[in-house]
């Protein structure tokens, strides 16, 4: 046979009718408490005023957690990408042979940018890159080398070439 047990309160000795424990604070409240817990006076917040010693040491302690953060922060990744991106600024002070870029935009037939020395670029076409490549062909070494010179100087010598070949190329 088994044995019943019947919940007796400690201080009368009668039978307790609780469906609920005795530390239930309602059923929406999310509060739970064991019966043994013991209830904290919570502390008055201070306002910190900035005049005072407290203020500017917890002033101190948020400038050095600050540093600290910030030197978390740097990353080996990134500064290897602050090195990479300043290579990337040299690229301009490569001088390319500008014809080489015009044989190569016939070739491909695609549109490209033209650097010059100036600094400046420019997108050349298919045609005006094949008709400077035809003329620098078959003009004598003294006017292909004055060609090539004005091809990779600056933007106002290389357009004065182009308008100078295009006036060639209309006469035949």
């Amino acid at each position: 046979m088994t044995a019943k047990w019947k919940e007796v309160s400690a201080y009368t000795g009668n039978p307790v009718e609780e469906d609920a424990p005795t530390n239930f604070a309602g059923q929406g409240s999310g509060v739970a408490m064991p019966p043994d817990a013991m209830m904290r006076k919570k502390k008055k917040k201070k306002l910190l005023d900035a005049r005072t010693k407290e203020y500017k040491a917890h002033q101190a302690r948020l400038e050095a957690s600050r540093q600290k953060r910030n030197e978390n922060k740097k990353s080996k990744f990134i500064e290897k990408v602050k090195e990479s991106i300043d290579e990337f600024e040299r690229e301009s002070f490569l001088i390319e042979d500008n014809v080489d870029v015009l044989r190569s935009i016939v070739k491909s037939k695609q549109n490209k940018s033209v650097k010059f020395q100036d600094g400046k670029k420019a997108k050349v076409d298919l045609f005006t890159a094949s008709a400077l490549i035809q003329v620098i062909d078959k003009v004598n070494p003294d006017n292909k080398a004055k060609l090539t010179k004005m091809v990779n100087g600056s933007l106002k010598s290389f357009l004065q070439a182009q308008s100078a070949v295009m006036k060639m190329v209309k006469m035949k």
